[in-house]
């Protein structure tokens, strides 16, 4: 399904896909989520639809947002708390960490200090 893109890839920005590392759309109605495979963690590209981690999820979007940041759009994965984190959030705070470095999931908190 062609989308209108804006920036690419929602981890890295990088806007080219290669052939082992494809650019992965979202077919969540009105989500316009577009990751690397290596960038969500996405062990096995189907030949079908996929959704991202969110939409999967079929949470109130309401109720779906970033534990470390304010925004609510992007690529979110599972905390280890039972909420939600960006994954870019994850990569860029040095305590936060992956509970499974191949899937990427669950985002864990609990190192984080509070302030």
């Amino acid at each position: 399904s062609m989308k209108e893109m804006v920036g690419g890839c929602c981890v890295c920005s990088d806007e080219r896909g290669w052939a082992e590392n494809p650019l992965v759309y979202c077919d969540g109605h009105g989500c316009n989520v577009a990751v690397h495979q290596a960038c969500y963690g996405i062990v096995q590209v189907p030949t079908g639809p996929w959704f991202c981690r969110k939409c999967e999820s079929q949470e109130r979007a309401a109720r779906v947002r970033c534990e470390l940041c304010p925004h609510k759009d992007g690529a979110l994965k599972r905390t280890d708390n039972g909420g939600w984190a960006h994954v870019v959030c994850a990569l860029y705070i040095p305590e936060v960490q992956f509970a499974n470095v191949l899937t990427m999931e669950p985002i864990v908190l609990q190192y984080v200090p509070h302030d």
